[in-house]
């Protein structure tokens, strides 16, 4: 891939190059089509979250502030040809994520739906950060405060996130979530 490339540069050709790979980002302006994002913005009208399998497929969650600011580090004092894990230091599993989101808003756990999870489905992404932090670098917002921050943006933005939500996305979401809900309906 991309990263073997960027690799062969630095090591042929001696190309001044720096990679860095984040764990699971999210915040403001954040596509819907990713959990965080998805949710709130569901869970704002009171439609059901379809959470894959029993939610306990744990991720590591990053703030998009943070995650701006270890790329600027890296840039600035990254060793040319590393490679940098940038991760928050926040594991959670999905169903944890999902009823923060669910108490930020004010919202019942009952929009929780369980759908049927995609096949090889990981458990756990983990990521060994010690470079990054070996930099310096450690996340400067807890996940509690970055997560109220993210569903208080999209409240006070659905101008923005309302028109994604049409066309395009909504094939999209169709095609990924309309059946495994009906099954869940149906109790299958």
């Amino acid at each position: 891939g991309g990263e073997a490339m960027v690799r062969a540069y630095h090591v042929t050709y001696g190309m001044h190059t720096l990679v860095t790979r984040g764990s699971n980002t999210f915040g403001p302006y954040q596509y819907p089509e990713k959990l965080a994002p998805f949710f709130i913005t569901e869970a704002i009208d009171g439609r059901p979250l379809p959470l894959y399998g029993d939610g306990r497929q744990v991720r590591d969650w990053l703030y998009v502030d943070d995650h701006c600011a270890a790329i600027d580090l890296v840039l600035h004092q990254g060793e040319p040809g590393r490679v940098y894990n940038v991760g928050g230091d926040n594991e959670r599993p999905n169903i944890e994520v999902t009823r923060l989101i669910l108490k930020l808003l004010g919202k019942p756990e009952s929009l929780v739906r369980h759908v049927e999870d995609r096949p090889g489905h990981d458990r756990r992404y983990a990521l060994d950060c010690a470079k990054i932090h070996a930099l310096g670098w450690r996340p400067a917002h807890t996940f509690e405060e970055a997560m109220a921050a993210t569903v208080e943006w999209y409240q006070r933005n659905e101008w923005w996130w309302r028109k994604i939500k049409t066309g395009e996305y909504l094939e999209y979401y169709k095609a990924q979530y309309a059946h495994r809900l009906a099954k869940a309906r149906r109790g299958a």
